[in-house]
């Protein structure tokens, strides 16, 4: 794939307009439509709070990743750095996976438990990121 650029190596050069649009009421419209919707459904099933709980991880996740290519991309350090990377992202999320691990009800979740599920997390949305194309442009934020 010469040439590709993925979407998490194009936020190192655009990560500004990406928390624009995030941060404006557009876009927070959108990330709360979809939040609804699947609280909704897993409410309608019976696992709402495992719903909200999983949400929260992969909201921090995203957050954590999108931040650490950030500043490695503002370092100079985007290539060859993915280990180091994900063991950021992986330490911030290791609280926040025991805690959801014990809201499941897991009662003394593991530290290979709470690694896994981190790291799951973590190099799940990585893999999303990198099979994204980058954009063709730069978004312009929308009020």
């Amino acid at each position: 794939m010469a040439g590709f650029k993925s979407f998490l190596s194009a936020i190192g050069h655009g990560f500004l307009a990406v928390f624009g649009y995030l941060g404006s009421a557009k876009g927070q419209a959108a990330v709360q439509g979809a939040e609804s919707i699947a609280l909704t459904v897993g409410t309608l099933v019976g696992i709402g709070p495992a719903v909200a709980g999983i949400e929260a991880l992969i909201n921090t996740g995203l957050k954590e990743v999108i931040k650490i290519e950030a500043s490695a991309a503002a370092l100079g350090v985007q290539s060859g750095t993915g280990a180091q990377k994900a063991a950021v992202v992986i330490a911030t999320l290791a609280p926040q996976a025991e805690d959801f691990l014990k809201s499941i009800g897991v009662a003394n979740p593991t530290a290979e438990q709470v690694q896994t599920v981190a790291s799951a997390i973590s190099g799940g949305l990585v893999a999303i990121l990198n099979a994204l194309p980058a954009p063709s442009q730069a978004v312009a934020p929308s009020a």
